[in-house]
């Protein structure tokens, strides 16, 4: 049974290598209590980071009329970490789409707006266009993120 568990944690992780090494590096150059959060222009892919209101709205206004896809991750969540490669290359794949990660559990800021947006469960999606949410749905799927972002694509985003 042993042996299996360690086989089946092998095949789980081993589609997230490539971005793993990075994330460790990246963990261990800030400084302790903003191991999570992004340095300024910091992204992974074309994510880009938001651990408040202020710093969502600033990323949202600069979309524009283009779709924002948001994932709300905590650091502990191990989902999140599963899925967040899939939503990372989405983020290369669909450069006119603006993709951002926000760390709900960062600190008092980040914790006020997961009780605005009423976070109840982790990874959770929204989906943005013009500051009007048009679209919300939880869990680590990857061929569901990706339909329900590409169905939010207009032709343009693609």
């Amino acid at each position: 049974a042993m042996m299996t568990m360690t086989t089946t944690m092998t095949t789980t992780t081993t589609s997230k290598a490539v971005y793993a090494p990075k994330m460790t590096r990246t963990r261990r150059v800030n400084n302790r209590t903003l191991v999570i959060r992004a340095g300024a222009g910091e992204t992974d892919g074309n994510v880009k980071f938001a651990n408040n209101k202020a710093e969502f709205e600033a990323v949202s206004a600069t979309a524009g009329a283009g779709l924002v896809a948001v994932q709300i991750s905590t650091k502990t969540c191990g989902p999140c970490k599963v899925i967040y490669p899939t939503f990372v290359g989405l983020s290369n794949e669909l450069p006119k789409v603006t993709f951002v990660k926000i760390m709900g559990d960062t600190d008092l800021e980040s914790r006020a707006l997961m009780k605005e947006w009423g976070v109840r469960v982790v990874p959770l999606f929204f989906l943005f266009r013009n500051g009007e949410k048009v679209g919300e749905w939880s869990g680590a799927k990857a061929d569901v993120l990706r339909e329900n972002v590409l169905a939010a694509c207009n032709a343009d985003e693609k």
